[in-house]
């Protein structure tokens, strides 16, 4: 590599979403704070926005712990995905992963996915969250994507 720049110990995790996720042009990952904590806690992010059903159609979910060094991680977030509707997935006790059909979209899924993290996490703190009904979610998700034009 040059100037002695190693790739990140992420990289095999992103190159498997490539190899196995259709329509998918950009993977990222951060260790973002809220988003981390709550992947720290294995919990799933609730939908209880209305931004969080229109982007990610529902919850946030949390993908299984896995070692960094084989294609487990790149494994469980495939897995992870392939049971919702949500542009980015939550690693047991490791952070965010977000994709898109491009780097920008990846990149705006994973500013999303901190945002509505620190946002629930702060509406918890003040009492009981209300989730919003799946039939909603499912409508609103449906409008956004398909109706509102954002593509």
């Amino acid at each position: 590599t040059p100037e002695g720049l190693v790739p990140s110990s992420d990289t095999a995790a992103h190159a498997y979403v490539y190899r196995h996720m259709d329509g998918v042009g950009g993977v990222v990952h951060t260790h973002s704070t809220y988003a981390t904590a709550w992947a720290a806690r294995r919990e799933p992010v609730p939908c209880v926005l209305t931004m969080m059903a229109d982007e990610f159609g529902g919850e946030i979910p949390v993908g299984p712990f896995a070692l960094i060094g084989d294609d487990s991680i790149g494994r469980g977030i495939v897995e992870t995905f392939s049971g919702s509707r949500s542009p980015a997935v939550l690693m047991a006790n490791h952070g965010p992963f977000a994709v898109g059909r491009d780097a920008r979209a990846a990149v705006k899924a994973a500013a999303m996915c901190e945002e509505v993290a620190r946002t629930v996490h702060i509406a918890r703190q003040g009492g009981q969250l209300v989730p919003i009904e799946q039939e909603l979610i499912d409508r609103l998700n449906d409008r956004y994507q398909n109706v509102y034009g954002q593509h």
